[in-house]
């Protein structure tokens, strides 16, 4: 074969093209997507875990009454230790400065109810050999009183 019909034959041959980058307007629009996912991520934990309703007193004193309900009836705490957490919790959830028998909150609605619970909570508190013993209902009494005011808080 003669060089001059060899080379003509290659000239037909076309060499691959010049690699290129990478393809920018993908890799921006991936970069995008994650950065937004990250960004609703971290504005998700801090409403979850800062925002004033997550830290309300009154969602912590239901969630330390289910506690103090758990020790009182594994006898880990005496009726009158209970009695004396439970005023404190009702006092600091219901956003009162004072349990009074005068005074009652807006989310209790049964009055005789709160006196009764009240009466029961200080003559456990304040009377050195009490005859009386804490009621489970109390504690019921004060989980109704909490989520009612858990609810009107939001």
């Amino acid at each position: 074969m003669k060089e001059g019909v060899a080379l003509s034959q290659l000239a037909d041959i076309l060499p691959p093209p010049a690699p290129g980058g990478p393809d920018w307007l993908l890799l921006g629009m991936i970069g995008g997507i994650c950065c937004l996912v990250i960004v609703a991520a971290l504005l998700w934990f801090i409403k979850k875990h800062y925002s004033p309703r997550s830290n309300s007193p009154t969602r912590e004193a239901r969630r330390r009454l289910a506690a103090l309900r758990d020790e009182w009836q594994s006898h880990t705490l005496t009726d009158r230790e209970a009695a004396y957490r439970l005023a404190t919790l009702l006092r600091l959830g219901l956003a009162v400065p004072q349990l009074s028998t005068h005074i009652r909150p807006s989310t209790v609605k049964d009055e005789t109810l709160w006196r009764g619970t009240l009466e029961q909570l200080q003559a456990l508190r304040y009377r050195n050999e009490s005859a009386h013993s804490l009621s489970p209902q109390c504690f019921d009494h004060a989980e109704r009183w909490l989520t009612t005011a858990q609810r009107q808080a939001r």
